[in-house]
């Protein structure tokens, strides 16, 4: 057992209102229960008296309590008391202000091992209000506040954490007004819950209000007074009914007084009740105040564009609704209590107040406010002027049509003039000191809204112009121009020849003049606002000089000579120097056209001409290439040999640039690779020649050939006859006669392991099958030749014991045919009854007299074989016989 000792009303005139528990698993076998308590407030409507500083709550395992576990006074602390809000879901009613709830929250956490059966947890306590109307004698029933922890029969993984209801209930409700309450609860679990109503249990009584151990389940239902049950426990049309799945509890009350009400939500997982937790409460039902006034701000007028703050005056409302009455629009409205808005159009608007809209205590209100026009004046600069290097500008004024309003101009300390006040004032001379010129225009219209606007001339700095001096003197006629940088925004350039045509607008133009000479370049520049300026500068311009030569091709070392060329002067009056450097054989020169310049070294020589001219000095270089000639050196190795020769060809050429190769064979082959074999496959003498060649740098052509460089030899050709080819293993002679041509040298060897060194022999053969002669033949150079031919040796041997005495006295115990010349054997052995009792696939394999792998011995008698066999030529033959065997 675990009692929690919770002290929670004392015995005043307070009673209990209603409760519920509820558990939260932590983890580790622990839960932390809360336990709510809610009670009247009592005569003085105070707070935080009543309730007991300790409550006791058991917890049963089954019907037990549970053991051995005994907590006393289980003090949950001094508990968290707070009033329950007093509200209505039904705007138009109004409780009276004597209706008070108060509500205590208590919690511990507490360890429970899990079992077969689970836990109860409960709380018990009276006494309820007499003034309950459907219950009997309700100052002598209490209150039960229950739920349980599922056992392992159940709930096999253990660990829940019950359901909690989400809001607290309503104390109070208005009879015959629509009534709507949510009972929703939430589960930390995820479980699916049902809700339904219940009846409230009893607990506790007069004579044991606050029982030291709540008792154990299961718990008795109140005792219903006359027409009411838990299905039924208030007096109402409609009837209150909840929605089991939602937990939206609705109804009309239609009697006065106070009510008990019982609401269960059920945890189901997997289809499975796991938990129900009880939710007791009282609800008073009371006459409301419907009484709804819809009151606006009243008239009044304002600005157009100014924010109005609306003022409402309405009593008892809940809910508002404004249009602020701009027709055209769906935006002008607001849901506040006293909103604001601003009207951007002047006009009269109809202002619309609903309190409550759509409730049958809706009420309307309706206001007039006026939004007076704007003059809405704006300076207007019109024009700029410079008249005598000062700035004037032309000020006007523009205002609203329709009005006739009064101006008053200020201009600015040193603005001449500064002050005025007609519409349009005219050309104003700008303060040339300010950065800045700060206009104010204020106009009256005599409407209670005068305005008053601002306007700012910007000063900008004034215009430089300024040229770039000329810094290049001989690009020729086309120059590049470049002006000082200014604020300027247009640039009016001259460049000094007669006419129109020498102008540009560009800030940096570029501009082709017609010849030599000196010009006297003028530039204007502008900006809005300031005075513009003026520069000139002399220019001297004389033709490009752009020296160059024209480029060389290389040429071989061996015979190189180079031609130059001087290019890029104007005039004849330019002087030129040229500079080969020291491998030339004229190092320097200063002829316009220098000829015959030999190099005395190959590689890469810079060359560099300098032309000055007209006080301009330039130079240009290039780079002149004379490469090496070739250096050839070939070599043909292996040269001389017997068919299939192969020939080594290499070929070491130097030189510095890309070369080519062809090579002839002199067998009707090429090739153009520098080294690489080649196999010559017919005899004969063969001419080898070779061409190097390049196409760039320095170009060159070398061909070498080689008579005669490869010498192929003959081959004999090996050539036997053999008389006869195929013999019986009865007469297995043969003749062999040499018919070669071109061999110094004959030798035979034979299939059977013989051998012969003459050009013709005989041979008689041991063995039938098929045998081979090879002949192999060498002439005077080492060239070699073979072929080989084929013999059939047909025929065979067998010799067939027709009788054994398998007594192993070591004569004559095995019988075994005597063969040669097979190729396939099969050899089959029956008794008299023509019983297969031997069989073998091998010549030398005997038979013993056993029967069935040796399991026994044949008796003596007269036995039968058969004998299946190819010679080595693939006859088939048959032989037949008997076996006198005897022990």
């Amino acid at each position: 057992m675990v009692i929690l000792t919770i002290r929670v009303l004392g015995a005043g005139a307070t009673h209990i209102v209603g409760g519920e528990i509820f558990y939260t698993y932590l983890g580790n076998n622990q839960y932390r229960i809360t336990l709510k308590v809610f009670r009247d407030c009592g005569p003085t409507n105070t707070l935080g008296t009543g309730f007991d500083d300790n409550a006791r709550v058991a917890i049963y395992n089954n019907a037990n309590l549970f053991t051995p576990v005994t907590v006393e006074n289980f003090a949950l602390g001094n508990a968290t008391v707070s009033y329950v809000p007093v509200q209505l879901a039904n705007p138009c009613f109004v409780l009276p202000p004597d209706v008070c709830v108060q509500e205590a929250i208590y919690t511990k956490v507490v360890t429970l091992p899990p079992n077969q059966h689970g836990y109860t947890i409960t709380y018990q306590r009276c006494c309820r209000n007499p003034s309950i109307v459907n219950l009997v004698q309700p100052q002598n029933q209490g209150a039960t506040f229950t739920t349980t922890i599922p056992g392992t029969d159940v709930l096999p993984e253990g660990n829940n954490s019950a359901a909690r209801f989400t809001h607290l209930p309503p104390v109070a409700l208005c009879r015959d007004a629509e009534f709507f309450f949510n009972h929703g609860a939430t589960d930390p679990d995820g479980d699916s819950l049902v809700y339904h109503l219940c009846s409230p249990m009893l607990g506790g009584t007069q004579a044991d209000p606050a029982p030291q151990v709540p008792t154990a389940p299961p718990y008795p239902s109140v005792a219903w007074a006359s027409g009411f049950s838990a299905e039924y426990p208030i007096e109402s049309d409609p009837a209150f009914t909840i929605d089991p799945v939602t937990g939206m509890m609705s109804g009309t009350a239609t009697e006065l007084g106070q009510y008990v009400i019982g609401v269960c939500v059920s945890e189901y997982r997997n289809g499975v009740l796991i938990n129900t937790t009880n939710r007791d409460f009282q609800f008073n039902v009371t006459i409301c105040d419907p009484n709804i006034i819809a009151a606006g701000p009243g008239d009044f007028e304002f600005c157009v564009g100014e924010t109005v703050q609306f003022t409402n005056n309405s009593i008892n409302g809940t809910y508002y609704n404004w249009d602020f009455g701009v027709e055209g629009i769906d935006t002008d409205t607001s849901t506040q209590f006293s909103p604001s808005y601003t009207y951007t159009q002047s006009g009269v608007y109809t202002v619309r107040l609903i309190v409550n809209q759509g409730w049958p205590c809706a009420d309307t209100a309706y206001s007039t406010v006026t939004s007076l026009s704007l003059i809405s004046p704006t300076i207007v600069v019109n024009d700029y002027k410079c008249m005598n290097g000062e700035d004037y500008y032309d000020i006007g004024s523009t205002v609203a049509p329709g009005l006739t309003p009064t101006y008053s101009w200020d201009f600015g300390p040193g603005a001449v003039p500064q002050f005025s006040n007609v519409a349009q004032p005219g050309w104003v001379k700008m303060n040339s000191e300010s950065a800045a010129m700060n206009i104010l225009l204020t106009v009256d219209a005599n409407n209670g809204c005068p305005e008053t606007v601002a306007h700012t001339i910007e000063n900008p700095p004034d215009v430089q112009a300024g040229i770039v001096p000329q810094d290049s003197f001989c690009d020729g006629y086309l120059y590049s121009f470049q002006s000082i940088p200014t604020p300027a925004q247009t640039y009016k350039w001259d460049f000094g020849i007669p006419g129109d045509d020498d102008v540009s607008g560009q800030p940096n133009p570029t501009f082709l003049f017609p010849d030599t000479g000196r010009y006297q370049v003028t530039l204007i520049v502008s900006a809005p606002f300031t005075c513009p300026d003026t520069a000139t500068m002399e220019f001297a311009i004389y033709g490009h000089l752009n020296p160059y030569f024209p480029e060389q091709a290389p040429q071989c070392f061996d015979s190189n000579s180079f031609n130059f060329q001087a290019l890029g002067a104007t005039t004849s009056n330019a002087s030129y120097t040229w500079d080969f450097g020291p491998a030339a054989n004229v190092p320097v020169s200063h002829q316009q056209n220098p000829q015959s310049i030999v190099f005395n070294e190959p590689g890469y020589h810079t060359v560099t001409l300098r032309i000055q001219e007209n006080g301009c000095d330039r130079t240009y270089q290039d780079v002149i290439w004379v490469p090496k000639n070739m250096i050839a050196d070939f070599q043909i190795e292996e040269a001389e040999g017997c068919p299939e020769l192969t020939v080594s060809f290499v070929a070491n050429v130097q030189s510095d640039t890309p070369l080519s190769y062809h090579w002839d064979l002199g067998d009707g082959t090429t090739s153009s690779f520098a080294s690489f074999l080649h196999t010559y496959e017919h005899s004969g003498n063969y001419d080898v020649s070779v061409t190097v060649s390049t196409t760039t740098g320095c170009v060159e052509t070398l061909t070498k050939v080689f008579p005669n460089v490869v010498k192929v030899h003959p081959v004999p050709v090996a050539r036997f006859v053999i008389d006869p080819q195929q013999v019986d293993i009865q007469n297995s002679f043969v003749s062999v006669r040499d018919s070669s041509i071109g061999a110094s040298y004959v030798y035979y060897t034979l299939s059977d392991g013989s051998s012969y060194g003459v050009r013709d022999f005989t041979h008689i053969w041991q063995t039938a099958g098929y045998h081979y002669i090879t002949q192999h033949v060498l002439n005077e150079f080492g060239c070699k030749d073979e072929i080989t031919g084929q013999v059939a040796v047909g025929g065979y041997s067998i010799y067939v014991p027709n009788t054994f005495s398998p007594n192993s006295d070591g004569i004559n115990d095995v019988w075994k045919p005597v063969t040669s010349g097979m190729k396939e054997y099969h050899i089959q052995i029956y008794n008299r009854w023509g019983e297969k009792i031997f069989e073998s696939y091998d010549t030398e394999e005997p038979w013993t007299g056993d029967y069935r792998d040796g399991d026994y011995y044949v008796p003596n008698g007269v036995y039968q074989y058969v004998i299946h066999f190819r010679d080595m030529l693939d006859q088939p033959y048959e032989i037949q016989g008997h076996i006198t065997l005897f022990r």
